[in-house]
């Protein structure tokens, strides 16, 4: 029997699902393979990122670092500075307390230039330091203030007047900003400008006797010498004890020929004070427009004890002397304060009236033609003082004053 074989490959069937089946799985895989180097590399990329921006923080973090250590270190040297200069100021006999009722004169305090340098440069410094620092806090008004006291410091007038000016904006309650820069103001010559700033202080803070006794001598400054007298009036209620106010309105009461009320505020002054030579020097002088000349003469006498190298006081007792015809002590007191200040004719002009006065023509005009070549203006006032009457028909007197 013959068996009937079909024709066909010799495979066994493959259904077609099962093929899809497999397709999916294999799709599968390779989107979980693609997925998974896709989030290895992202991470990588993170961390390379990551890595690249905590070495800037840490390089922006060290460039801060550093320039507050810099700005610290400056701040430091500003403040030895400032003490150094305090220090000065305390041995020149000022308040270290700055601002002051009368802001110190720096050359007369004889700070070293170097000293002054150095504090410029150390503002400088500061100044110029950026710190890229977001959101920097802006100063405090202290901040200001005190950076405006550092400036009226310097000497930089126009400097402290904007800091100050900072200070009243960022806070217009700020009484002390507004008396500094009062005080800034007055020393550049702006006594309308002072008056306003003392005013605002006054109201702010009415019980200090400060701000009335400097906007009373911004008002001497303009000339209105009673509402001067008036403000420091109000000062000395309010403080008892405050010893510039006696001094400023014994001054101004000299001024207005008031002798008796300058002699009670210059005693009060030295009742306060008993080693303020200028207190004993104003009370000699309203004493001499009173012609009390012993008691002149004693004043001076003490002034000159408290402070041995203050031509004025030598001058002034030469005047007193010459008054009360004791022209051997004028003379002797006129030369010493001619040698103390050599470029000041007053003492050398004295010389030569108190020679003249003693008969002895030669050295009357040697002391005259040292005046005029001093001040030529003097040959003027020569002409018509009666110290010179013994004199006038010398010929040497004539041809040196042209009379």
């Amino acid at each position: 029997m013959m068996v009937s074989i079909p024709f066909g490959p010799l495979v066994a069937s493959f259904p077609v699902s099962l093929a899809f089946e497999m397709v999916i799985v294999l799709g599968v895989v390779w989107l979980l393979i693609a997925l998974v180097t896709y989030v290895a590399v992202t991470l990588a990329c993170l961390f390379i990122l990551w890595r690249l921006y905590k070495g800037e923080v840490t390089a922006l973090r060290s460039r801060i670092e550093e320039k507050e250590k810099t700005a610290q270190e400056a701040l430091t040297a500003l403040e030895g500075e400032r003490q150094r200069l305090r220090q000065a100021l305390q041995e020149a006999g000022l308040t270290a307390d700055l601002p002051t009722d009368q802001p110190p004169d720096l050359e007369a305090v004889k700070v070293e230039p170097e000293t002054r340098e150095t504090l410029a440069s150390i503002i400088s410094r500061i100044d110029g330091l950026e710190i890229a620092v977001p959101q920097v806090p802006l100063p405090a008004t202290d901040d200001l203030i005190e950076m405006g006291n550092t400036y009226f410091l310097l000497g930089q007038f126009e400097k402290a007047l904007g800091k100050y000016t900072e200070a009243v904006v960022k806070d217009p309650q700020a009484s002390k900003a507004y008396y500094n820069r009062g005080l800034a103001n007055s020393n550049l010559g702006r006594n309308e400008a002072a008056i306003f700033d003392f005013d605002r202080a006054i109201e702010l803070d009415p019980s200090d006797p400060k701000a009335y006794a400097n906007r009373g001598t911004a008002y001497g400054g303009l000339g209105e010498t009673e509402r001067e007298i008036e403000d420091y009036t109000i000062a000395i209620e309010l403080d008892p004890t405050y010893t510039t106010a006696y001094h400023n309105r014994g001054l101004a009461y000299t001024t207005l020929g008031l002798y008796e009320a300058a002699i009670e505020d210059f005693t009060q002054l030295i009742e306060l004070d008993p080693w303020d030579a200028r207190a004993y020097l104003n009370r000699g002088v309203a004493l001499g427009f009173l012609e009390r000349y012993q008691e002149e003469i004693e004043d001076y006498a003490k002034a000159i004890e408290l402070n041995p190298t203050d031509p004025a006081a030598y001058y002034n007792r030469g005047l007193a002397y010459a008054n009360a015809n004791r022209y051997e002590k004028a003379l002797q007191d006129y030369q010493r304060a001619a040698d103390l200040a050599p470029e000041d004719p007053k003492a050398r002009y004295g010389l030569a009236t108190t020679y003249s006065l003693l008969g002895d023509a030669p050295a009357a005009i040697d002391a005259l033609s040292q005046v005029l070549e001093l001040a030529p203006d003097y040959g003027y006032i020569a002409l018509t003082d009666e110290a010179f009457d013994n004199i006038l028909d010398n010929p040497a007197f004539i041809a040196l004053v042209g009379g």
